[in-house]
């Protein structure tokens, strides 16, 4: 059995920087291979990882509609940095003094902080090698409808369109975080597109009042 099969079935501890090459370079796309990228570092961390931001946007679509530039990781810094370093990750300085994580068939790594996330509840994503997380649909909307206001490239219009269309989605939040960000006639005009009337609140799934997807870009 090859090292890769031994990765997707859990036998493989302690994954070296050739083997998680190897194993990320068989996804089917860039964006199932960001997503086995986020399940492999929660494997190899034993921490849960959430992706969030813009990296959401391209699992949750594909590389045919939109690419990101980074990938914004949510979880314990100290334990993902131990594994991206043990990867041959190497640290490079970004804005602000910031620090970054690169390799290139991965690029940018920003471990960002837990104010990342949107106070609605992640959503499970499995892959070969175990689950990963990704941030809420509904925030994603909203930073592209923020972008799409601000910059009028249609492309930002349809990616939010079609992250509306992919699931149900809590119309309630969208409002509110619109109106918040005077986005809420562009929202209007979504909803409409997205051809859904009433909001639906996927069950299960409760608000943390206050708290909002950051930064923004």
């Amino acid at each position: 059995m090859s090292s890769s099969s031994n990765l997707a079935f859990g036998r493989a501890l302690n994954v070296d920087a050739t083997e998680f090459q190897d194993a990320i370079r068989g996804a089917p796309t860039p964006g199932e291979r960001l997503a086995w990228f986020g399940a492999l570092l929660a494997r190899e961390s034993k921490s849960r990882v959430e992706i969030v931001g813009d990296s959401a946007i391209e699992i949750r679509l594909s590389s045919d509609v939109y690419v990101s530039q980074d990938v914004d990781v949510v979880g314990n810094r100290n334990a993902l940095a131990i594994v991206l370093r043990r990867w041959s990750f190497r640290e490079v300085a970004g804005r602000s003094q910031r620090v970054y994580w690169f390799l290139p068939d991965i690029g940018l790594v920003d471990l960002v902080g837990t104010v990342a996330r949107s106070g609605l509840p992640p959503d499970r994503m499995d892959t070969p090698f175990g689950p990963v997380w990704l941030s809420a649909v509904e925030p994603l909307i909203v930073r592209r409808l923020v972008r799409y206001q601000r910059e009028r490239a249609r492309p930002l219009y349809l990616q939010a369109l079609l992250l509306a269309k992919s699931r149900p989605i809590d119309w309630e939040y969208l409002e509110a975080e619109a109106n918040y960000e005077e986005a809420g006639p562009v929202l209007a005009r979504l909803r409409r597109d997205a051809g859904r009337r009433r909001a639906t609140v996927p069950r299960g799934r409760r608000r943390t009042p206050g708290s909002r997807e950051g930064p923004r870009k």
